[in-house]
């Protein structure tokens, strides 16, 4: 099972760029998401949220469609993200997308980022898409494969004190069984060496931002 979702963010990913994951199982939108989704020609499935951010254009353009609504009083202690997502966890699905989460206000980008830690300790891998970057997570004891160029940078950084047991292969600054905290800045700005790389954790909780020059994966 796989979940798209759309959050009320900035997107300059193309329909054409998103090949790749398509078709999904589900596409579920987060209020305003539900523009992002129709500038990509693709109708959500589910509608979440208060309905704060979505215009009259909007409502026309998805007239006639079948679409479920999930509707919340505009005081409420969940953002549209989280209502989105404990939607989503209804069907049980192996990995979520995420368009729109990154923005330009950066309260709503990390508390987002910070919230999918709740999602990937449910067993659920997460991937947030935009234009040539990819974020995704690592917890406890896991081993990720990156496909990537020669040159492009990846950027490993704790989200929880300390990131314990940390393997690195096939990137410029190797490590071997290291520790990266959360207040220094190592693991920002490395660099592929190679078609592949290999990152390794055995504790903590770590983000992974990779700047691709390809356009997704």
């Amino acid at each position: 099972m796989k979940i798209l979702i759309f959050t009320n963010g900035e997107n300059k990913l193309t329909r054409e760029e998103l090949e790749e994951i398509l078709p999904v199982d589900k596409i579920i939108c987060a209020d305003g998401g539900t523009r992002l989704a129709l500038n990509m020609n693709l109708f959500p499935d589910i509608i979440v949220g208060d309905m704060d951010s979505i215009s009259n254009d909007i409502l026309e353009k998805i007239k006639g469609e079948k679409i479920e609504w999930r509707i919340y009083p505009k005081e409420k202690d969940e953002t549209d993200l989280e209502l989105a997502v404990r939607e989503a966890l209804k069907y049980n699905p192996k990995i979520i997308y995420f368009i729109g989460l990154l923005g330009r206000r950066i309260d709503h980008t990390l508390s987002n980022l910070f919230f999918l830690e709740r999602v990937k300790e449910k067993g659920i891998e997460v991937l947030i898409l935009d234009e040539k970057i990819r974020i995704t997570l690592m917890l406890g004891v896991e081993e990720k494969i990156f496909g990537g160029k020669e040159g492009e940078i990846i950027s490993l950084l704790p989200l929880s004190e300390k990131v314990e047991g940390i393997t690195l292969e096939g990137l410029k600054y190797p490590l071997n069984n290291g520790i990266l905290y959360r207040s220094l800045t190592r693991g920002i700005s490395n660099e592929f060496i190679s078609k592949k790389a290999k990152i390794k954790i055995s504790s903590g909780t770590l983000l992974i931002v990779h700047f691709t020059t390809k356009q997704l994966l």
